[in-house]
């Protein structure tokens, strides 16, 4: 990679990543706090992992039997 202006966008994007990413938590985790109010954040947090993992799964698994 040679020209520094590519150079110099993709490192910003990779810089950003932490932050979309945390957005995208909080977004989902007060979706699913909207659905269940009786859940605290501890338990929002444990159940959008475990979505995580179960979708990653899911793809890991499809993509074996493509």
């Amino acid at each position: 990679m040679k020209d520094p202006k590519i150079k110099e966008r993709l490192s910003k994007n990779l810089m950003a990543w932490p932050d979309i990413t945390a957005f995208c938590f909080e977004l989902r985790k007060s979706f699913l706090k909207s659905r269940d109010t009786s859940m605290n954040d501890k338990n929002l947090t444990k159940k959008l992992f475990a979505e995580i993992v179960a979708n990653k799964e899911k793809n890991w698994i499809s993509k074996r039997h493509s």
